[in-house]
């Protein structure tokens, strides 16, 4: 009996990692990974456990098509951080007097076009295409957060797809990963040491409010797979932990032994900070989930609980106790 064919957009990412690291376990499953190097170390790391690489550029929907070919289910996802970090999205940015993250957002939304088209060329012999998204921050918003792009540009596709293919749209799932816990350790993100020995966690946003997290590199695979067990269809908030600013910061210092609270920082500082845009970018992004929530509270949406199948995922609690925290603390 033929394997079924997984296609995974972006293999040696954290998402795509994940879902490729679950399925290639399965003796059912052919595992296809696109990526733009098939020579490069991460690449050829996949290679060596048995997936097929296949070369295809995002910017380029016929290599998509030809990539796609024959698949059973595909995974799709973009990235706006490295799309962000390309120097010729910089360059374009410049060249157009315009923020880095206007550019960055311009290339994601056509990259999710570019992959909806291409799954749209396969959906006769498809049986599922779950893309990756976050959700609509002006819409959800009414318009009082404009500049959270890596959130808005992922939501375009999916808005692309119900309005161009109505066909694919009936055999599609949307994955919208939650906060990354991974952020917890970047220099803007996680706890700092103060004078005293104790930590601060400074975020511009509500420290009461609840806040998805996950663990992308862990778990992407545990909702993808979940997803297919279930009727297509379904908006899943991808989430392990739901916890506050206030209750994270408590915790991480009771992990550690350590005095740790959360401050609210001025969103200002915050912009001025990072330049590009991005600062004013991640301040509108606090914002909106203190006050409107991850998801928006978009009542299409639904968690993992909700989908009557077992979503093992890998919580806060172990993410903060397993992590090595050496350079923080």
């Amino acid at each position: 009996m033929a394997k079924k064919i997984i296609t995974i957009v972006g293999v040696t990412g954290n998402q795509g990692a994940s879902v490729a690291e679950l399925f290639v376990g399965k003796a059912d499953w052919h595992v296809r990974g696109i990526t733009r190097d098939p020579n490069k170390p991460a690449s050829r790391a996949w290679g060596d456990k048995g997936v097929e690489l296949v070369t295809a550029d995002l910017n380029d929907v016929a290599s998509l098509k030809t990539a796609f070919a024959g698949s059973t289910v595909i995974f799709g996802v973009t990235d706006f951080w490295g799309i962000l970090a390309d120097p010729k999205v910089q360059e374009s940015a410049q060249a157009k007097g315009c923020p880095g993250n206007v550019a960055a957002y311009e290339v994601e939304v056509q990259q999710g076009r570019n992959i909806v088209d291409a799954a749209n060329a396969t959906v006769d012999t498809l049986d599922r295409f779950v893309l990756s998204t976050l959700s609509s921050t002006k819409k959800w918003s009414k318009g009082q957060y404009t500049h959270n792009l890596h959130f808005d540009g992922k939501w375009e596709a999916v808005d692309y797809l119900k309005a161009s293919y109505p066909a694919l749209a009936k055999k599609t799932s949307f994955l919208q990963l939650a906060l990354y816990m991974t952020n917890f350790k970047t220099p803007m993100g996680g706890p700092v040491k103060q004078s005293d020995g104790t930590f601060v966690l400074s975020i511009p946003a509500d420290g009461d409010a609840p806040v998805p997290m996950v663990e992308a590199r862990h778990d992407t695979g545990n909702f993808v797979n979940a997803l297919l067990q279930v009727e297509p269809g379904k908006n899943l908030l991808g989430y392990a932990s739901m916890l506050s600013w206030n209750e994270f910061a408590a915790l991480w210092g009771k992990t550690h032994g350590v005095t740790c609270r959360f401050q609210r920082l001025d969103r200002t500082i915050l912009e001025n900070a990072i330049p590009g845009g991005v600062g004013e970018e991640l301040a509108d992004m606090f914002g909106y989930i203190g006050d409107f929530g991850y998801d928006g509270r978009d009542p299409s949406v639904v968690y993992p609980k909700d989908l009557g199948v077992p979503v093992p995922v890998y919580t806060i609690e172990e993410y903060i106790k397993e992590e090595d925290w050496s350079g923080v603390l």
